[in-house]
């Protein structure tokens, strides 16, 4: 492994330097952004396994696309993580999906997941291709109704958070913004988010759902999904390209929040909620549903790892961020967060998780209910769920989060077809 790094480093810096975020071609010939590889997801998971086939090694020098003026090496950064070629072209290439038989040609303009084949099964009268999740009868336990990777915490890469920066278009596509009718009459108020979960589902935190958001703001009036900006009815890069489909705007037909959730308790332990959508969403390159732990398997957790919390709350200068905002923020052993909280009398229970607590780098006012995200293997996982904090962005004081890992069970006895 140390091997291959090193001659990875000595091929990237063969090549010409290239503007960092500039476009280009990845191996398989798919359009992309040239980034340090430590920002590309896709290659840097990858990257990190313990062995590496010949393949992937190949892959990955073949995506080199020059250095930074600091001398990082730069990928060209797509959702693949591998070759994707038709195996007719060349038959020198493995049977990656185990059924064999040639691959499908991708479709040039399909939204396409990490390591994602894009066959068409037929299912009775209707047909799976590219964006369509077809799902299977309920078992009884929701388990059959949430999606598995590489249908959901696929990476889409394109052309504040307190002290955060903004998002890609099209990045985290699960996220959604919650909508208020406001008390006073005065029309809808975006004071919560949620991530999308499968076709019909979206989860949130209960407080975004019940007690004081409704007295003080008003009741749940709808959900917006594919946002990016909200000053703009359609979000384009800014340096020209293609825009993002039209936002989807649904109401609700049902409510729940977790039924020993109590806004008076002090550590807003229980702190989760669904919401049932009102039909089943349009997937498409804004709008996809993010992985649940269970789906990717158990994984310890280590002091100063690093997950992603995104959201259009508050900054530095604003009490609302009208882009999407993304920031870095470290997990904290359980222990340390409860000598912390207790500081203050508030108990941190096993069902919750605290990350940051880095000065100024936190989720704040209006990040409600949103995501806490770490990308493992080849998708994003919904590790946590934003739930309350002592202020925002002081340091040593980190976000406390409901753990959905501890809630798997809940959820899948909670979602129906």
């Amino acid at each position: 492994m140390k091997v291959f790094a090193a001659v990875f480093l000595c091929v990237l810096i063969a090549h010409e330097a290239r503007a960092q975020y500039s476009r280009c071609l990845n191996p398989n010939q798919r359009s992309g952004l040239c980034v340090h590889i430590n920002e590309c997801q896709t290659l840097f998971s990858v990257l990190q396994k313990f062995a590496l086939t010949d393949l992937e090694k190949k892959f990955i020098r073949s995506s080199a696309c020059g250095m930074g003026v600091d001398n990082r090496p730069f990928v060209c950064c797509t959702q693949d993580t591998g070759y994707t070629r038709n195996q007719r072209q060349n038959p020198s290439f493995p049977d990656y999906d185990g059924f064999g038989g040639d691959w499908e040609e991708e479709r040039p303009n399909s939204f396409v997941f990490p390591g994602q084949v894009t066959r068409a099964f037929s299912f009775g009268n209707q047909q799976a291709g590219d964006n369509t999740v077809v799902q299977k009868p309920s078992t009884g336990d929701g388990s059959s109704l949430l999606p598995q990777p590489p249908s959901c915490g696929g990476v889409a890469i394109r052309n504040r958070i307190y002290d955060g920066q903004d998002t890609e278009l099209n990045e985290f596509p699960w996220m959604v913004l919650l909508e208020y009718r406001r008390r006073n009459g005065n029309g809808l108020s975006t004071s919560c988010a949620g991530s999308l979960i499968n076709q019909r589902y979206v989860l949130t935190a209960a407080h975004c759902l019940t007690g004081r958001i409704e007295r003080e703001i008003g009741s749940l009036a709808s959900v917006r999904l594919g946002e990016h900006d909200t000053r703009t009815a359609v979000d384009c890069p800014p340096g020209g390209g293609s825009c993002a489909p039209e936002v989807q705007r649904l109401g609700f037909e049902e409510i729940r929040v977790h039924e020993r959730y109590s806004e008076k308790s002090t550590n807003q332990v229980h702190d989760i909620g669904l919401i049932r959508l009102e039909r089943n969403v349009r997937y498409s390159d804004n709008i996809r549903p993010i992985c649940l732990p269970s789906s990717v398997g158990p994984e310890s957790r280590q002091a100063g790892e690093q997950f992603t919390v995104a959201g259009w709350g508050r900054t530095l200068k604003m009490s609302r961020s009208p882009i999407k905002q993304k920031v870095t923020v470290n997990y904290v052993d359980p222990a340390k967060c409860r000598q912390r909280f207790s500081q203050i009398k508030v108990a941190v229970e096993s069902t919750q998780l605290c990350a940051g607590g880095q000065f100024r780098q936190d989720s704040c006012d209006g990040d409600s209910g949103g995501p806490l995200m770490r990308f493992r293997g080849d998708s994003w996982v919904l590790e946590g769920i934003v739930s309350f904090g002592y202020k925002c962005g002081l340091k040593d004081w980190p976000g406390v989060y409901t753990n959905v890992a501890a809630y798997d069970i809940w959820i899948r006895q909670n979602v129906r077809a």
